[in-house]
């Protein structure tokens, strides 16, 4: 199982940098270095996942230029191409193209809060193929009610089997009076329908008492406030991968330029993100606590998270050694990001990834030992079962090796 954690806005290294090593700027890293840390060592963002230390994998100095840049890479943090600000998908996702291996009931889900808190669905970080994004679900009762609404539940599945029947009819009625572009069009609709009525029927069959392992939907659910909704979607997220409804799972807070300007007014922070970016670059105190309090949320829920997969036994151990949070940011290391390094913060367990309390610091680009986030999410695949050395776009001219394969340094 997987979780991927993607914060809008960008994250800077030394917010999650371990406090007793040197943070070695970027241009004077000459190799790649391996070193270890423990609980105590933990900055302040990072503070509330001080129980995992152990279970925990930092990176620092891995390159995507290959992602472009600006305020946000959008789809291309999970993908490796440049959307040119969120208008291009070339090609799927590294959630999508790990879960569509799964034989669960949902491939993928996809959460996530924005700005434009009114939108039931945003298009921002993940995606099925070149243009075929993959919607992010903002409103929790809408999630909720897709997810886990079915379970046990043939008299409420009767209904909306009705009411998928009468729609896919009407696509069939429509289909015989159109060309053959639109045709192909209403094939994808139909294709789609139909596939939502098979999952809603498996998932009634489901058996009722995995609803004991779902968290109950609360007032908070109807909360249009980001910190309800980022706390809900992360309930969800993990209710999901605990059920075995997916095994893959995405929570995109905030990402993309039309979605990041959020104020987390719940957790004292008055600043919208984009001017806490810009005030950033100054190091100005105001936007550093704003910045690091903020960030210290988002690891309080992976927390929650990592803490319930600890309590629910599997095989010889529990689900936590089975699972792995992935956190980053879709602007990499700041506001108006050029991708010349990404930090990645790694938790949980599978037994193909060695984390073990470490932190590795990459070298520059172009010098020996440096690689790119292509090498990441080919170590993720290879992880899973799934041995992919190629995974999304290259930059032209630069040594396929840095590009290729999985992180000796990381999959066993």
């Amino acid at each position: 199982r997987l979780l991927f954690v993607i914060e809008g806005n960008g994250c800077p290294p030394n917010q999650v940098h371990p406090t007793n090593l040197n943070l070695t700027p970027i241009g004077k890293r000459l190799q790649t270095v391996e070193e270890s840390f423990q609980a105590k060592d933990l900055p302040k963002a990072l503070k509330p996942v001080s129980d995992y230390a152990n279970r925990m994998l930092i990176l620092q100095g891995i390159s995507g230029r290959i992602c472009g840049g600006g305020h946000s890479t959008y789809f291309g943090a999970l993908g490796c191409f440049n959307t040119r600000e969120g208008k291009h998908v070339l090609g799927p996702t590294l959630d999508y193209e790990l879960g569509r291996h799964n034989e669960t009931l949902f491939k993928n889900i996809s959460l996530g809060i924005s700005q434009r808190s009114h939108l039931d669905i945003v298009f921002n970080s993940s995606a099925a193929g070149a243009n075929n994004p993959i919607g992010t679900i903002c409103n929790p009762q809408t999630a909720y009610q897709r997810m886990f609404s079915p379970i046990g539940d043939r008299k409420n599945l009767a209904v909306k089997t009705h009411l998928l029947d009468y729609v896919k009819e009407d696509i069939k009625s429509v289909k015989r009076r159109l060309g053959s572009v639109e045709k192909d069009k209403l094939d994808r609709y139909l294709s789609a329908y139909e596939e939502i009525g098979q999952r809603h029927s498996a998932i009634a069959d489901l058996d009722p008492e995995f609803k004991n392992r779902i968290d109950p939907i609360t007032e908070k659910y109807r909360s249009s406030n980001p910190v309800d909704r980022l706390e809900c979607h992360f309930e969800l997220a993990t209710s999901a991968l605990v059920t075995g409804l997916t095994n893959v799972a995405t929570i995109a807070s905030g990402v993309g330029h039309q979605d990041f300007s959020i104020v987390f007014d719940k957790l004292g922070v008055g600043l919208e993100k984009h001017s806490i970016g810009h005030a950033l670059y100054n190091k100005e105190p105001v936007a550093v606590e704003a910045s690091e309090k903020i960030r210290e949320f988002h690891f309080e829920l992976i927390a929650r998270t990592l803490k319930k997969l600890a309590s629910i036994p599997e095989g010889d151990g529990t689900m936590l050694e089975n699972t792995l949070v992935v956190y980053l940011s879709d602007a990499a290391n700041e506001h108006h990001t050029k991708c010349d390094e990404w930090p990645y913060v790694i938790l949980g367990g599978n037994p193909r990834v060695k984390l073990g309390g470490r932190c590795l610091t990459y070298a520059d680009f172009e010098n020996k030992g440096h690689r790119t986030v292509n090498a990441i999410h080919n170590t993720l695949l290879h992880s899973f079962g799934h041995p992919v050395n190629d995974f999304g776009f290259k930059i032209p001219g630069l040594d396929h090796g840095v590009q290729e394969g999985p992180l000796s340094e990381i999959f066993i």
